[in-house]
C-alpha cells in the first residue's frame, strides 16, 4: 500500500503505525524499507513496536519472551545494512558474512525510526535509540502528556534534543452526522482486535466532523505533532469525509 501511495504523491510523508518488526526478517525489511525510501524520494517513516498479544506471535513460531531480545538485533541489523558497505554480523538469531545491500536508503543517517508501546522501557528507548515515540490507539490526553514528558526526559538524559523528536499519536476515527452509527462502527472494530474493554468513547474520535476535530484537538494542545488517524476499514467515502470535512478544521 506504500508502495502505491508512494507512486501518485510526491509530498505527504509515508509511514507504519505501527510494523511488528520483532516478526520480520531484518534483512529483507531493511531492503524493503530502503527500496522504498529511494523510490520515493526520502519520505519513508518506520513506526515500529515489540507487539504485546500471544496471538500476534504463536500462528508464526515466535515466542513473544524473545521479542526484546528479537527487536534490538532486528534494529542493528537493519542499521548496519542501510549504513556499510559490507556487513559481518553473528548474533543470537542471524548470521551473515561480507552482505551488501543496495540501494541504501535516500533519507541520512537513516530512516526515522518511531518506537509504539506504552511501557516504561519503550519510552525509553524512544528516546534514547529512536527518533521519537508513537501513542497507540488508547489512552486520554491527559496520560499522553505525562508519556511524552518521560520520553522528553530520557532524551535530555541521553544528550539529545527533545524537540527534534517526533511525537505521533494512533487515533481510531469514524466521521459521519449519526453518532451512534459510527460509535458502533469503531466498537465493532476495536472489540475486534484489543476485545471488550476497549473504551471507544474515551479513546475514538466519532460523529460530525467538529466533534472529531475537537478531540483531536485535545491530543495536539498535549503535544502530539502527528497525529495518525485510523477508519474502521478500507471505506474510500470515509477517507474523503476526514480529508474534506475533518482536517481543514485542524489546520
Amino acid at each position: 500500500l506504500l508502495t502505491c501511495a508512494a507512486a501518485v504523491t510526491s509530498r505527504i510523508r509515508l509511514g507504519t503505525s505501527v510494523l511488528l518488526f520483532v516478526l520480520r526478517n531484518p534483512i529483507l525489511m531493511a531492503k524493503t524499507a530502503a527500496t522504498l525510501d529511494y523510490l520515493s524520494g526520502g519520505r519513508l517513516i518506520l513506526g515500529v513496536s515489540l507487539g504485546g498479544r500471544d496471538n500476534e506471535f504463536e500462528p508464526l513460531g515466535v515466542s513473544m519472551k524473545q521479542r526484546v531480545s528479537r527487536l534490538e538485533e532486528n534494529l542493528a541489523v537493519m542499521q548496519k545494512l542501510w549504513s556499510e558497505p559490507q556487513v559481518t554480523f553473528h548474533g543470537r538469531y542471524y548470521h551473515m558474512d561480507n552482505v551488501s545491500m543496495e540501494p541504501k536508503p535516500l533519507q541520512k543517517p537513516r530512516i526515522p525510526i518511531l518506537m509504539g508501546g506504552r511501557a516504561e522501557a519503550v519510552l525509553q528507548r524512544s528516546a534514547e535509540e529512536a527518533d521519537g515515540w508513537i501513542a497507540g490507539g488508547q489512552g486520554t490526553p491527559e496520560a499522553f502528556r505525562e508519556a511524552w514528558q518521560k520520553v522528553r526526559g530520557y532524551a535530555q538524559a541521553a544528550g539529545k534534543d527533545p524537540d527534534a523528536l517526533e511525537a505521533g499519536k494512533l487515533m481510531y476515527i469514524s466521521v459521519g452526522e449519526d453518532r451512534a452509527t459510527c460509535r458502533e462502527q469503531l466498537r465493532a472494530y476495536t472489540h475486534a482486535i484489543y476485545g471488550p474493554q476497549f473504551d471507544v468513547d474515551a479513546h475514538c474520535a466519532f460523529g460530525p466532523p467538529e466533534a472529531c476535530a475537537a478531540k483531536i484537538q485535545g491530543f495536539l494542545d498535549a503535544g502530539v505533532k502527528t497525529v495518525m488517524l485510523g477508519p474502521t476499514g478500507p471505506d474510500v467515502e470515509q477517507v474523503t469525509r476526514i480529508a474534506n470535512d475533518l482536517v481543514p478544521r485542524l489546520r
